[in-house]
């Protein structure tokens, strides 16, 4: 959309180079999602944060994707320390398959909001509202997040073994239920042919990119149903090496 510049993803001399006083907020997701499950590296979330504090500029983080307890914590910032945002945006999961978008904020920056600054024509609609209410209550335990991130590895450590077998990814990157399985190069534009495959076999996976296979379960998901669905991943891998 016009009014942004961009600048490189986990680029700390980029982000120095494009924040300064002339900058109002910086909008980034804490774990990139279509842009190929890219994680935040180590110190670069906390590297925005400094650069929006030194330059009096929001930090607002792109939480659709990778919020609500997707990377084993609610929020996929919170894997840092020290980087809190100060507008987050949400949608998607927090409706269970309802619509549903939310936009938490600071009280500083909720001060700036008067009547009709942020109106929507279905804003608060009690019954979606009712169900993003019992979603944040079953997500937001220890209980689930620790199934996540069990999960997550269970996943990952089984791609590492398809991997041995097929040197199919060069990297599996990622936290928790949000993986990515980055094609190397004898697979590279595969990623789309790779999710049709797999789609015939019963499992469906994404791409996020033409290289990178994503990998998004339920955070529901359930020990067996991770052990079949990569079952009949290996299956469709197979037919097609």
């Amino acid at each position: 959309p016009g009014g942004f510049d961009y600048a490189p993803y986990n680029d700390f001399e980029a982000a120095e180079k494009a924040i300064g006083p002339q900058t109002c907020a910086v909008l980034v997701e804490p774990l990139q999602g279509e842009g190929g499950v890219n994680p935040a590296r180590p110190g670069f979330l906390k590297h925005l944060r400094e650069l929006c504090d030194r330059h009096q500029a929001l930090l607002i983080y792109d939480e659709i994707q990778c919020g609500m307890g997707r990377t084993g914590k609610l929020f996929g910032y919170e894997w840092e320390e020290g980087v809190h945002p100060d507008v987050l945006t949400m949608a998607k999961a927090l409706g269970c398959g309802l619509p549903i978008g939310a936009m938490l904020c600071t009280e500083k920056v909720a001060e700036s909001f008067k009547p009709g600054d942020h109106g929507t024509t279905f804003g608060g609609n009690p019954i979606v509202a009712t169900v993003a209410r019992a979603a944040l209550k079953k997500i937001n335990t220890p209980q689930m997040m620790a199934h996540v991130i069990k999960q997550g590895e269970a996943i990952r450590g089984r791609l590492h073994s398809l991997n041995d077998e097929l040197d199919l990814f060069g990297e599996i990157r990622g936290k928790g239920l949000m993986l990515g399985g980055v094609l190397q190069k004898d697979w590279t534009g595969h990623a789309g042919e790779i999710v049709s495959t797999a789609l015939k076999h019963g499992v469906l996976v994404l791409v996020a990119g033409p290289d990178v296979v994503r990998f998004v379960p339920p955070l529901t998901i359930s020990g067996d149903e991770v052990q079949s669905g990569l079952e009949r991943l290996t299956s469709a891998l197979k037919e097609l090496a």
